[in-house]
């Protein structure tokens, strides 16, 4: 308490000093009939309308006028919220990426952040590019916590033209929260233009992208009133695995809209099928590797859960036999509450109960206090853990978060955790401090529930990066980071390990880029062990979605010399085909476990239109020469939820393995129905 209290009157006084200029603003324009969302831009829809322009630099040139004019509408009529970006262009357009969700810097974007309880916290992020391909984002904590998976009902559309290009924007009210009767929304109107490296916002200049706080005010808000909706999602679907005769499943989800800012959802037998397999990965260390979260079910809120100390991975749940998840905000607090059941599979995994919940209160400007509980039951036994932690946004660059973990069954101070960390931050540079305790049992009980790779530390580390934008004939940029970490056993007091890991990065002009980095590092498991590695990269055109790669990694692992070759690119072969392929190579030696393996991957990808496709995904690991190919014929016919899927995938693997190869044949189909509109 006394260190919170420590902290806050630290903070009060660091944003007093601080001149905050004053925010543009921008006044929502009333349509009198909404304008059809085809990419081309109906002056008469907007006549009297005041547009957003002068865009700021956020980089490459910080402060600097953009280098292209951008104008955009923004208006709402009685159902929906609708912007229009009109992107003046002289170089050439930059967009290639088709993929919903997948869209990146790496290719022209034009932005629209909304935040709709103007706290300066949290907020929704809309954007497409040149081809009318979305990506929504869901952010907490001023732009730094991101939810990618997210997803919601918008329409979008873009359209190039002789001078540039044109996007338009429709987002429903219903497909937002909100505080009702809120008539001032924070927003922000960003745009990337990829072949001059340049970010640029409305409201001025952001010292990172997706900045809450640092946005401009839409004033005039007449968002509906607290109208109730109610959605089931649900599915039908038909499998069939070798061996296995023909199998039809059911189940779905229901989503209650209560009010504007509370949403209720509950599901019964979700299916989990489409999901794709996890691209293999190279790991070089002890530690268990983490991977995202692509199911529907666990995705709405699941940004909540992102803490350093990870108590909630959803992951670590399985199968699902009903669910239930409330979510909203109400005044200054956040929250996200899940349960579900799971079946009951064997001994080793009986019939479960898993709860989480979560809540974050708003204090200062833009700063949270945030508590999690999670709690695994089944009927002889339990785990649970608490955390607190807080987020302190300093001004515009200083931030200070920590957290506190306690968990059970045991005593505490061997199942708790903290941490606490002191950044300075923005596009240019990072630094931060950190020092972590982790008690030596508390990983065996939030495991259970979370992710947590080690535990039994006392650990100190710190990062520091910086990006220097050059004004010469050769260079783009050039990137030096140094990250630095070592702990000691908290029980034994022991040395456990150390690492340190440099690394610069030159990004020509003529878009080639190298890189080399360097690892050092002390590990203490069984017996001592010292590692290291050197890293070297080439690469062409890597800023931008079509692209290619060349690394070389050599160095000690273990005991072991090893030596590893990745590469890897990006390539629209016609207008709808596109292409990725990675390698990765790896060989130690010795090798008396027969780790040494030869990942390939390859995905190709043929796009009828945005929301009508043909994915085939294959991979292979020499390893344990295990064949993975996967086949998905898409249609979103009531983006995003509303689809069709037909799958094929075959699981193959080596004799010596002694597991059998199997086909895998899929048919889902989801439909979004309105019960109370």
């Amino acid at each position: 308490m006394i260190e919170l209290r420590s902290h806050f009157l630290i903070a009060c006084f660091i944003l007093s000093v601080f001149n905050l200029s004053a925010q543009k603003q921008i006044h929502i324009f009333r349509l009198e009939s909404p304008p059809v969302i085809d990419g081309v831009f109906e002056p008469e829809k907007w006549n009297g309308a005041k547009p957003a322009t002068d865009f700021v630099q956020m980089e490459p040139q910080t402060g600097n006028p953009s280098s292209e004019k951008t104008v955009v509408y923004f208006g709402s009529d009685e159902t929906s919220l609708y912007a229009v970006f009109i992107c003046d262009q002289s170089a050439g357009i930059v967009a290639q990426n088709q993929s919903r969700d997948a869209l990146s810097k790496s290719e022209d974007l034009v932005a629209l952040i909304l935040d709709t309880y103007n706290d300066s916290r949290s907020g929704y992020i809309f954007l497409t590019n040149p081809l009318g391909t979305q990506f929504d984002v869901k952010v907490n904590d001023d732009g730094r916590n991101e939810d990618f998976n997210w997803d919601t009902e918008w329409k979008c559309a873009a359209a190039i033209n002789e001078n540039g290009w044109v996007a338009e924007f429709e987002i429903p009210f219903h497909s937002l929260k909100y505080k009702k009767g809120l008539d001032e929304w924070g927003i922000n109107f960003g745009r990337v233009i990829r072949s001059s490296f340049e970010t640029s916002y409305w409201s001025g200049v952001l010292t990172e992208d997706f900045r809450i706080s640092q946005g401009g005010k839409a004033t005039g808000i007449e968002s509906p009133g607290s109208r109730m909706k109610l959605t089931a999602f649900p599915y039908l679907s038909v499998f069939k695995t070798s061996g296995e005769d023909w199998k039809l499943d059911g189940g779905g989800d229901v989503r209650w809209q209560i009010s504007p800012n509370v949403s209720f959802n509950g599901t019964i037998n979700p299916d989990f099928a489409t999901v794709e397999a996890d691209q293999q990965q190279i790991n070089l260390t002890r530690y268990e590797l983490s991977y995202p979260e692509k199911r529907l079910f666990f995705q709405e809120g699941n940004e909540m859960y992102n803490t350093r100390i990870k108590t909630f991975y959803s992951r670590r749940i399985q199968d699902i036999d009903f669910g239930s998840r409330l979510n909203g905000k109400i005044g200054r607090t956040q929250f996200n509450v899940l349960n579900v059941k799971t079946p009951d599979l064997s001994e080793e995994e009986p019939a479960t109960w898993y709860t989480a919940a979560r809540a974050k209160y708003d204090f200062l400007k833009s700063s949270t206090l945030g508590l999690t509980f999670v709690d695994k039951s089944w009927n002889d036994g339990y785990t649970r853990s608490l955390s607190v932690d807080y987020v302190m946004n300093l001004g515009k660059t200083w931030k200070l978060t920590g957290q506190l973990v306690g968990s059970a069954p045991g005593d505490f101070l061997s199942h708790s955790a903290w941490f606490v960390r002191f950044a300075r931050e923005n596009n240019i540079y990072h630094y931060h401090v950190r020092y972590t305790e982790i008690g030596e049992n508390f990983q065996e009980n939030v495991n259970q529930t979370g992710f947590v790779t080690d535990d039994d530390r006392r650990e100190i580390d710190s990062d520091i990066t910086y990006k220097w934008w050059m004004k010469d004939n050769t260079f783009e940029y050039i990137q030096l980071q140094s990250r630095n970490n070592i702990f000691w056993s908290r029980e034994t007091g022991d040395l456990r390990s150390w690492y340190i890991t440099d690394a610069i990065n030159f990004y020509f002009k003529n878009k080639f880029n190298f890189e080399y980095s360097y690892n050092n590092e002390y590990k203490l498991f069984e017996k001592e062990y010292y590692n290291h590695r050197h890293r070297f990269e080439v690469g062409y055109n890597k800023e931008e979605w079509s692209h290619a790669i060349l690394s070389y990694t050599t160095g000690d692992n273990f005991d072991r010399d090893f030596y590893l070759v990745s590469g890897g690119g990006r390539i629209k072969l016609l207008k709808k085909v596109s292409l990725s392929y990675t390698a990765n190579y790896l060989e130690f030696s010795p090798d008396a476990e027969n780790n040494s393996t030869f990942i390939n991957v390859i995905t190709a990808d043929y796009n009828f239109t945005n929301d009508l496709w043909l994915r085939v995904f294959a991979q292979n690991n020499t390893k344990d020469e295990n064949f993975y190919f996967y086949g998905m014929f898409g249609w979103r016919f009531k983006p995003p939820f509303g689809a069709l899927y037909l799958i094929y995938s075959r699981d193959q693997y080596g004799e010596q393995t002694g597991r059998p190869g199997t086909d895998n044949f899929f048919l889902k189909l989801t439909y979004p129905i309105s019960l109370i509109n």
